[in-house]
């Protein structure tokens, strides 16, 4: 597990990192030195609270940035936004695109 490396990057001590989880510092302690494996739910708030992915953290990919947003993070206005944009022609939506960029 990759916590140790991510809590010092944003220089968070164990128990700052704790609080963000909804865990306690021995715990993360734990989690950090591999005598426990978190929980699924664990792992995400893991990942939540260090900015990152559990696929990083778990050593799945060596990058630590977020991926960018899928559709399952969209709000309304934006899933109307994909589906308008979707439903037009590659020009138009060429077009849309040039226009978003301006605003």
């Amino acid at each position: 597990m990759r916590i140790r490396e991510r809590r010092k990057f944003f220089r968070y001590s164990q128990e700052e990192l704790a609080d963000r989880v909804g865990t306690d510092q021995k715990q993360i302690s734990r989690y950090e030195n591999g005598v426990n494996d978190p929980t699924a739910d664990v792992l995400a708030n893991l990942a939540r609270a260090l900015e990152t992915t559990t696929d990083w953290l778990v050593g799945l990919t060596d990058s630590p940035d977020r991926p960018l947003r899928g559709e399952y993070d969209l709000d309304e206005v934006e899933r109307e936004a994909v589906k308008i944009l979707r439903s037009k022609p590659a020009a138009e939506r060429r077009r849309v695109v040039d226009i978003l960029r301006m605003l």
